[in-house]
């Protein structure tokens, strides 16, 4: 009767009449909703749709948790190889059946190649997990990709990186445009069916924008002639920089459009030297290219030259009689360089390796590689590029099956440790879902087309932000009548606050530095990731309190 007592008047009542207990009722369903409706949505995020674990809380506090620790790893490992192996060239298939153009297709099928991981892992946390898995996995990536990624590429490149002004600040002025919106939707810590409309429309803008690149730019070029000091800062970046060879046509995703890209099986078994792989790239791909008598041979051009064929091993007879080293760009229509590359892009091999190193390596791949072998055509093979549905089904399964055992064991861990979902989301899991890309466009910077990585950085982040969060969001709502999804988190919307001043400063550096990025502006980078990592930590655990939350 003290828990049913709201007023001196009932409490008077219930002491005269016990047995009329009709009329606290009425009072009682006032209160509790308002209680319900705060403290529901943190229960179901810590619980989630998962089975029974072989191994009790304790028992995997006493060590059994390393088994959960090296299987989320290893569905890191599994993730890209069935993106990098199948569902990429399959989508790729896709593209030439479809006729799609080099820059719409970096934006739509290769973007969704290089960030599958992180759009099963959003669905994932909000049909299975019921948290904020997904938007914590999207917005670490982001900032690893924004940060980290490209302080790596500058880090470890053999020249100060050059970068093309129109890519990037093309990507940057969209994800500024989109993380706006979602800063601004997070607000009320509910997503609502017409605001996941809006972010997914914002993509379809850009897509649509990625149709019309090359006359945007012109348009673009031609409006800013009017700014004279904005000609000169342009005109000079122009002079300075030498245009990589195998640039595509302004592609945000061209590290997944290209054989640049080396798959995470190729550089474990095949290669294993992958700084060392751009030596003598400059000279072997102008080799045999017809050019203007009246082509100006840049100075550093030449001096460049000599510097790499003096890294190109002495052993090696260099046959160079009609090769000039001039910044030659084929258009993309002519067959050049990168159409021979694409010409070269094998099929999976298991073949048995010649060294011990490569031979564990293979076995340690083996249980991953194997099955996906057998299940799913690889389309690179000519005989098998008919089959090509069946691969790009097979591999979303795949990888929906890959995500759903790494989010599962990373909840595991975090149980164990006593870490949330929404931390582990934008640490371990961010990283480690991105590291194929990381090592990728390491190789690519030090191939001299630093340009290309860090514009794939901004360009996969956008199809996260848009397709990656507000997808997951509108099957929710349109299964549950609509209802409204709930994000309410202690740090995430700080942490996208977070992002987008990191943004902000990237591009603002860059800028300042006239579109270079030396090895300073690497390290600043690093420091900037980890004091992200930091912050983004301390405000899930309310250690600190977001100061920007409304």
């Amino acid at each position: 009767q003290s828990i049913l007592c709201i007023d001196v008047k009932q409490c008077t009542n219930s002491t005269t009449t016990p047995t009329p207990t009709t009329t606290p009722f009425p009072n009682t369903t006032i209160t509790p909703p308002n209680i319900t409706i705060s403290r529901e949505p943190p229960l179901a995020h810590t619980k989630g749709d998962y089975p029974q674990d072989l191994f009790s809380v304790e028992e995997r506090r006493q060590g059994w948790v390393v088994l959960h620790l090296f299987g989320m790893m290893y569905m890191f490992v599994s993730l890209a190889l069935v993106c990098d192996e199948f569902f990429v060239p399959a989508l790729g298939t896709i593209t030439t059946k479809l006729d799609i153009s080099d820059d719409v297709a970096g934006a739509t099928f290769m973007a969704a190649g290089g960030s599958a991981p992180e759009l099963f892992t959003s669905l994932i946390g909000v049909f299975i997990s019921h948290s904020n898995v997904g938007i914590g996995t999207i917005v670490g990536s982001a900032v690893f990709n924004i940060l980290f990624v490209i302080g790596m590429c500058a880090v470890f490149s053999r020249e100060i990186l050059n970068l093309t002004w129109w890519p990037l600040f093309r990507d940057v002025s969209f994800y500024i445009l989109d993380l706006i919106m979602l800063i601004i939707f997070f607000l009320d810590n509910i997503i609502v069916w017409w605001e996941s409309m809006f972010l997914f429309s914002s993509y379809i803008l850009y897509v649509s924008f990625m149709k019309y690149n090359s006359k945007m730019e012109k348009l673009f070029r031609r409006y800013i002639l009017n700014n004279s000091n904005i000609v000169k800062v342009l005109s000079l970046m122009d002079k300075e920089k030498p245009k990589p060879a195998l640039q595509r046509g302004g592609s945000t995703a061209s590290l997944h459009n290209s054989t640049l890209r080396s798959t995470i099986f190729q550089l474990m078994i095949h290669t294993l030297d992958p700084l060392g792989e751009g030596k003598g790239d400059l000279i072997s791909v102008t080799k045999n290219q017809k050019v203007n008598k009246n082509e100006k041979v840049d100075k550093n051009v030449l001096e460049k030259t000599e510097v790499d064929k003096n890294e190109v091993d002495k052993n090696e007879k260099l046959d160079l009689p009609n090769t000039v080293n001039v910044e030659v760009t084929p258009p993309s229509d002519s067959p050049g360089p990168l159409q021979q590359e694409d010409a070269e892009d094998q099929p999976l091999s298991l073949e048995w390796p010649d060294t011990l190193r490569k031979q564990a390596t293979y076995l340690f791949l083996l249980p991953i590689v194997f099955p996906l072998w057998l299940t799913l055509p690889d389309v690179r093979n000519h005989a098998s590029k008919k089959f090509f549905p069946i691969t790009f089904i097979g591999s979303i399964l795949w990888i929906g099956a890959f995500s759903y055992l790494m989010v599962w064991w990373a909840h595991q861990v975090g149980e164990t440790i006593g870490i949330s979902e929404e931390i582990m989301g934008l640490t371990i899991l961010a990283a480690g879902t991105s590291i194929p890309d990381l090592i990728t466009s390491v190789i690519v910077a030090r191939k001299g087309l630093g340009d290309m990585a860090v514009s794939s950085s901004v360009g996969s982040n956008i199809f996260d932000i848009t397709v990656g969060l507000p997808i997951p969001w509108l099957l929710f709502t349109s299964f549950n009548s609509f209802q409204p999804v709930a994000v309410s988190s202690n740090g995430l919307f700080c942490a996208i606050v977070l992002l987008f001043l990191m943004l902000l400063f990237v591009i603002m550096s860059i800028g300042l530095s006239k579109w270079k990025m030396n090895k300073f502006l690497g390290f600043t980078m690093f420091g900037l990731y980890f004091v992200f990592l930091i912050i983004s930590v301390l405000l899930e655990d309310r250690f600190i309190v977001c100061p920007v939350s409304i």
